[in-house]
């Protein structure tokens, strides 16, 4: 591989899946391209597709950031004449792990480029340091289903195949941040509702190893974070229950939101997309539909 131009390739993800608070993150079919090239002339980053307008196009880019971090951890220098290019697929501060996804490329492009000779564990422990927990990022990095187990010094992350699903995400037409969502959250909870958690988790991961995706619907529901944020995201709620109308599976808010992620079938994509953006315009707000495979394949580079 040429590390004077080179692309990482790195998917979308969508955490939590209802009851996976802060620990489960799942891969989706929806992919960014940064390439990096070392050419004549300073430095130089643009922003192609999503968040063209709305991203940096300097350092302060997060790609760069994340890139520039792990080579001063390393005592070693991103060359001057870099180039990076961001063509991005993934909505911006959507619930769908943009945020995740340029650390993991920055970090990942930083190794190649620097030639750092550091385990997948550490590069996901450095980007968990970033983005303050790594359910995305590790399910950016290693694709399928991620559980993730934090320690003060440490990071347990396992990596499960799962059965073939279609996730439909409806992505309205306005932005909440993780900070803002962190705020509602109380920073108590009842032991019931925790029980209530561990149960669905426990479960949630079987049926998308074994495929039983006729549980869901009882199975990605939460009381620990969805009940606190819901009152935040217009039309999430009636998106959520429509989209079960319509025949999916289960739904639930896209990590912190403001999307709203479905699981359904091929057949039933169209309806349960339909029906969520149907739910969005009584609200008076706009929305996107994706229609997502859930790749086994996480980060890559050509």
């Amino acid at each position: 591989m040429d590390k004077n131009s080179f692309t990482v390739h790195v998917p979308a993800t969508t955490a939590n899946l209802g009851p996976g608070f802060d620990c489960l993150g799942l891969a989706l079919d929806l992919w960014n391209t940064i390439t990096f090239s070392q050419i004549d002339g300073p430095f130089h980053l643009t922003v192609e597709g999503e968040g063209k307008n709305a991203l940096p196009e300097d350092k302060t880019n997060l790609v760069f950031q994340s890139a520039n971090q792990l080579a001063n951890v390393y005592g070693k220098s991103l060359p001057d004449n870099l180039h990076i290019i961001c063509r991005n697929n993934i909505p911006v501060a959507s619930g769908l792990g943009s945020s995740a996804s340029a650390v993991i490329c920055g970090l990942v492009g930083a190794k190649h480029i620097l030639n750092i000779d550091i385990s997948n564990h550490e590069l996901l422990q450095t980007a968990a340091q970033i983005e303050g927990h790594a359910d995305n990022a590790a399910a950016c990095f290693f694709g399928d289903l991620v559980l993730v187990r934090s320690e003060i010094d440490a990071l347990h992350i396992t990596h499960q195949e799962i059965q073939p699903i279609t996730a439909v995400v409806a992505v309205p037409d306005y932005s909440l941040s993780t900070e803002a969502a962190r705020e509602v959250l109380p920073e108590k909870v009842r032991l019931e509702d925790a029980i209530y958690n561990i149960s669905r988790t426990v479960e949630l991961m079987q049926i998308f190893q074994n495929g039983n995706y006729e549980n869901l619907k009882e199975t990605m529901k939460d009381k620990l974070h969805q009940v606190y944020r819901l009152p935040l995201l217009p039309g999430a709620e009636n998106a959520m229950q429509t989209a079960l109308i319509a025949g999916a599976f289960g739904s639930s808010l896209s990590g912190a939101g403001p999307s709203v992620i479905a699981f359904t079938t091929q057949k039933l994509a169209h309806a349960v997309g339909g029906a969520m953006r149907s739910a969005y315009q009584q609200a008076s707000i706009s929305s996107r539909i994706f229609t997502l495979g859930c790749p086994a394949r996480g980060c890559f580079i050509t």
